[in-house]
């Protein structure tokens, strides 16, 4: 029988084998950054895709329900879970690999972590190599001293990421029917700046320059997009009133900076020391679990105070809610693994390639016109 307290030590021995390894850093970490940058384009494309459905389901089929759209497209986060099993022939083994990450990861939160189990001698055996499938040992595992509040811990962050991103994406949600989406897309990719801000804040990220740079480049641009351009009647009779325009914007600023603490908390709260495609997405189907279960409740809140009435959707309607929750589930899963890769900043600023494409989209699907200021500003 192999102890689980080996495991922790194996783990110990790891990280600081790894911090021996320094020469091995930089090509690890640019090996990192160029797999993360593979994974933006699908984050990208993604993006891309979801807002064009969107946009047509609320302003196209006039079915404006933002929050039953983004509970439905949340909830889809959950096919992830059983999409990772599909590629482990040992499903037992694919939960304890990942609460193995879980512990790398709530050791860095609590770094007494491992010396408190040490201390009050309550580590069970488990063999890691040669367990059965079946509920028993699932339960042993669930139910051991050792994983159990790592276990706690992972359901409390999830939650927590779920809540996250529920506000900033109702927020995008409601904005949608409130401004055009060339500004809609600009401004919410305003979260780098955020994202560098609460970085310093809750990171503890040293300020450097050409980060500061990149970081105001990309925000004049935005600006220049916002601002300086003539409004595009994209969404109909809606951007004939110039208050409720403000009232998008406003809101699409207030959007982009719950985006960006988003990001920060999943770096700082979810993301392990070694970064896991199989934690991430993880992470992201919980994400999925959590809104099925919990974020329900503000629909019939939603209702009874007349903020928005409930309604089922068509067949057809919803089949566009499915293509928008598809196309959802890729940009989330993905802008995580991009996150856990390299950095909030990169994940933000990176994201910011969807503004001249979801302008060049919108020409190509709605015949909207891009301005010069949407032009300069993409440089």
């Amino acid at each position: 029988m192999a102890s689980i307290q080996s495991s922790s030590q194996a783990v110990n021995e790891e990280n600081g084998q790894s911090i021996e390894d320094d020469n091995n850093f930089v090509p690890v970490r640019k090996t990192y950054n160029t797999l993360g940058l593979s994974i933006l384009c699908i984050g990208i494309a993604s993006f891309v895709i979801q807002t064009e459905l969107a946009q047509f389901v609320q302003t196209g089929i006039k079915f404006h329900k933002p929050y039953f759209i983004l509970w439905v497209a949340h909830s889809c986060y959950m096919i992830i879970l059983p999409l990772q099993f599909m590629f482990r022939l040992n499903p037992l083994q694919y939960l304890v690999e990942f609460l193995d990450v879980g512990v790398e990861l709530f050791g860095t939160i609590k770094p007494t972590y491992y010396s408190v189990l040490t201390r009050n001698q309550a580590v069970e055996e488990v063999d890691h190599n040669n367990y059965s499938i079946d509920d028993t040992s699932i339960t042993q595992i669930l139910t051991s001293r050792y994983y159990r509040s790592v276990i706690i811990y992972i359901l409390k962050i999830s939650l927590l990421f779920a809540c996250g991103i529920c506000i900033s994406g109702y927020i995008w949600y409601i904005a949608v029917n409130l401004t055009t989406m060339a500004k809609l897309t600009a401004i919410y990719n305003t979260s780098c700046f955020w994202a560098y801000v609460f970085s310093i804040i809750l990171l503890s990220e040293s300020i450097k320059v050409e980060k500061i740079i990149a970081t105001f480049l990309s925000i004049t641009g935005v600006v220049i997009m916002t601002f300086f351009g003539k409004e595009n009647n994209d969404n109909g009779h809606f951007n004939n009133n110039t208050i409720v325009i403000v009232m998008g914007d406003l809101l699409a600023c207030f959007g982009a900076l719950m985006y960006g603490l988003y990001q920060v908390l999943y770096k700082k709260l979810g993301s392990p020391p070694t970064p896991s495609f199989l934690f991430a997405n993880t992470i992201t189907g919980l994400i999925g679990v959590h809104t099925f279960l919990f974020l329900w409740i503000p629909i019939p809140l939603l209702h009874f105070t007349g903020i928005e009435l409930f309604e089922l959707p068509d067949s057809g309607t919803f089949g566009f809610i499915l293509l928008i929750a598809i196309a959802g589930v890729f940009f989330n899963a993905s802008f995580m693994l991009v996150i856990a890769l390299t950095s909030p900043l990169f994940a933000a600023i990176g994201i910011m390639l969807t503004i001249p494409i979801v302008a060049w989209a919108d020409l190509i699907v709605i015949n909207t016109p891009i301005t010069v200021s949407t032009v300069v500003g993409s440089f």
